[in-house]
């Protein structure tokens, strides 16, 4: 998506991994059970995501795969909070509201690569507006047809509904719009490999025909 802003949009990327801080957590949940030193059940929150190991640092890289062999120091939590969470959510914060003021309202549209899924629920794309309550539903509809052209399978809500930053910036009443985007990584990636697989210029074709089209969509559209 590097190439959003040519079609007018904001981009804002986190230049490091999921695995050493997860921006799109609260980032009061930690998983109390990584660290040396004890960790008071008031300071923190025990989400399903923290309990499998996902949490705002991750214990986990994959279902059962371990990052670390041992526990590590308590300092790691304020370490990262404060030099990798904490920058990204106050940029996101000041981008949101520049750009809300600037034009009366907001739309984030936040971008996730997803496993393929299992058969019964297999898609291309699956479309995260919270059951409706993190943006209008006339947003989540135009999205939807404008990658359902590009003849991907679409799905809404189910398996990934939206995570924490889609829950949290997500305000329709107050302008603000958020929505995800989950993109099968087989669509652009060789998933052995892990390098760019043979989809990947007609993803990022079609992703910024997505954008292009949406940014036309909403010149059009009164908000």
């Amino acid at each position: 998506m590097e190439d959003a802003p040519d079609f007018g949009a904001t981009l804002l990327s986190a230049e490091f991994s999921r695995a050493w801080c997860d921006v799109n957590r609260d980032w009061r949940e930690v998983d109390s059970e990584m660290f040396k030193q004890k960790i008071s059940d008031n300071e923190i929150i025990s989400s399903p995501k923290v309990k499998s190991g996902f949490g705002v640092i991750p214990r986990n890289i994959s279902q059962g795969k371990k990052i670390y062999s041992d526990t590590i120091d308590k300092s790691e939590i304020i370490k990262r909070i404060s030099t990798s969470w904490l920058p990204y959510h106050e940029a996101l914060t000041v981008i949101l509201n520049e750009i809300r003021l600037r034009f009366g309202y907001a739309i984030l549209l936040e971008m996730h690569s997803m496993p393929k899924l299992p058969y019964a629920r297999s898609c291309d794309i699956v479309i995260g507006d919270v059951h409706g309550k993190s943006c209008r539903p006339i947003i989540s509809d135009e999205i939807e047809s404008i990658l359902q052209d590009k003849s991907y399978s679409v799905r809404r809500n189910i398996p990934y509904s939206g995570g924490y930053i889609t829950q949290h910036y997500g305000q329709p009443d107050k302008k603000v719009h958020a929505i995800q985007l989950e993109i099968c990584r087989s669509l652009y990636l060789n998933t052995t490999t892990l390098q760019r697989g043979r989809g990947f210029e007609k993803t990022k074709n079609n992703m910024n025909h997505l954008i292009s089209s949406f940014s036309n969509w909403l010149l059009k559209e009164n908000f």
